[in-house]
């Protein structure tokens, strides 16, 4: 597939899919944030579950940009406490991007650029590793002292190893997850 430039109606998709894969991620949080184990392995399970997304939206605006658009915008809500969380889902959306433009956009290239993206899922707990004072002292303001103290004591900082690995092995179902869908529902429907 030859890359175009990014058009008016890509921009608007764009934003339009930024917007669903930031609200899942913010439902996420908020809804496993109420128990603290499923909290831990959110990386987990928001990469399941936006594989689907990030696969329809790459269907729909296979152009060079979109990946990046959807990382800045996505890094942008998920770096509220520390610009790290941004650069750090910036440099997963270029690479993404980058894999997508020497795969063509096949549905490898696809998969393989979304596992990459997926990590960016770890992006609301960087400040966790890297400003964990930061991170503590919001836990206690939403959720208090026992909530934060509970979470320092679950996370040493290898389990920051433990998020990635589950961020990837989530990437790797979302991705074949978003490939079947996109295949049986999305191109049977019309809409890619």
């Amino acid at each position: 597939m030859k890359e175009k430039k990014l058009q008016t109606k890509d921009l608007i998709m764009a934003g339009v899919f930024a917007v669903l894969y930031v609200a899942l991620i913010c439902i996420l949080a908020s809804v496993t944030g109420l128990v603290i184990p499923v909290y831990l392995v959110l990386p987990f399970i928001a990469a399941v579950i936006l594989g689907p997304v990030y696969t329809l939206y790459i269907s729909k605006v296979p152009k060079k940009g979109a990946v990046i658009i959807l990382a800045v915008l996505s890094g942008f809500v998920m770096s509220a406490t520390s610009v790290i969380v941004l650069v750090y889902v910036v440099i997963l959306g270029i690479i993404a991007q980058i894999i997508l433009s020497k795969t063509a956009y096949s549905m490898q290239g696809i998969k393989l650029s979304y596992i990459v993206f997926a990590c960016a899922t770890i992006g609301p707990f960087i400040t966790l590793y890297t400003a964990r004072d930061t991170f503590l002292s919001a836990c206690v303001q939403y959720y208090g002292q026992d909530y934060a103290d509970k979470i320092d004591a679950m996370t040493p900082i290898w389990f920051l190893a433990v998020q990635f690995i589950i961020a990837i092995v989530g990437g790797i179902i979302g991705a074949n997850i978003g490939a079947r869908m996109n295949v049986k529902h999305f191109e049977k429907a019309g809409i890619v």
